[in-house]
């Protein structure tokens, strides 16, 4: 019996939150240990989870996030912290995320400033990780580029103090924090006006990456295939030896195949769609490359690193 945990931080308007709920009770049914975390927007879907709870499931949410969007339930069993995220993440054996890109081994991919909640929720992602006592590596990717300003202040809109939480991650929680000279450049931030506790490299992927790379990583697309970062990483970790399948969720079981050539030939059969989203979508179903939500399971806890894109 495996130990998985489902974390969910999107809205009312996700299909992530069938997902997870579909691949939990799936995971319940193949005997496994299964626990759901919901931040953000994610804890709109505490009521609608908890015959997942019936069914033997650990379901945990934020019940901060979800009081400052007033469906929070005091009394209610389940309430918690992204400190209980911590201890659930130091419990499991595999972990995915829908809403914010973070792995079980550490590695968490910020793609929003400090001007959004999700920005902040993908630090606080990366603070509850550090209690499973991994190395714990941030990527200040796209619009997360904005945390690395030295100059960053975002009280004024915001009320919290973003280089504190920033930094606190760093020199408090012992992670890494990595942006890539390119992301900085395209946002218009100097390489000389970055907090000291933001490492500037030429390629934040590979640095994230641990000198003994995984020997198997899954990455799910879940959407159009217009992500820079998802098509090099897949690229980046099949050169680096490391057995990659990619999979097609949601509306990714479009284009999921064209992430296969940038893996050549041998990459066809190594990406593989969702089959219950493909009929949602009237895609016809390929033979030998779809999976059902148990196997689907089965994968997330056959790989060293799972990411969701």
């Amino acid at each position: 019996m495996a130990s998985l945990l489902l974390c969910l931080f999107t809205g009312p308007r996700s299909e992530s939150a069938y997902t997870v709920a579909t691949l939990a009770r799936a995971a319940l049914d193949g005997g496994h240990r299964v626990q759901v975390f919901l931040g953000g927007d994610g804890t709109f879907h505490f009521e609608s989870l908890q015959p997942l709870r019936d069914s033997g499931a650990r379901v945990v949410m934020c019940s901060a996030d979800a009081a400052v969007r007033g469906w929070d339930r005091p009394g209610a069993r389940g309430r918690g912290s992204f400190v209980d995220m911590g201890s659930m993440a130091a419990e499991a054996d595999a972990m995915a995320s829908f809403g914010c890109v973070a792995t079980l081994d550490g590695r968490v991919v910020v793609r929003d400033g400090p001007a959004t909640e999700d920005g902040w929720l993908a630090l606080r992602v990366a603070t509850a990780l550090a209690f499973t006592g991994r190395p714990v590596r941030a990527i200040l990717d796209g619009n997360g580029a904005g945390w690395a300003a030295t100059a960053l202040d975002a009280r004024d809109w915001l009320g919290g103090d973003a280089p504190a939480d920033l930094d606190g991650l760093v020199d408090d929680a012992g992670a890494t924090v990595l942006v890539g000279a390119a992301t900085l450049a395209t946002h218009g931030l100097d390489a000389g006006a970055v907090r000291s506790t933001v490492r500037v490299v030429d390629d934040a992927w590979q640095a994230a990456t641990s000198s003994t790379p995984p020997a198997s990583v899954l990455h799910v697309v879940t959407q159009a295939v217009t992500d820079p970062l998802a098509v090099h990483a897949i690229a980046a970790d099949a050169h680096a030896s490391t057995a990659v399948c990619t999979l097609g969720l949601h509306d990714g079981v479009y284009e999921t195949s064209v992430l296969a050539r940038t893996l050549g030939d041998t990459g066809v059969p190594q990406v593989r769609l969702c089959a219950g989203d493909c009929r949602r979508r009237g895609v016809e179903v390929p033979a030998a490359r779809a999976d059902e939500y148990p196997a689907i399971v089965d994968a997330i806890l056959g790989a060293a690193a799972t990411f969701v894109w």
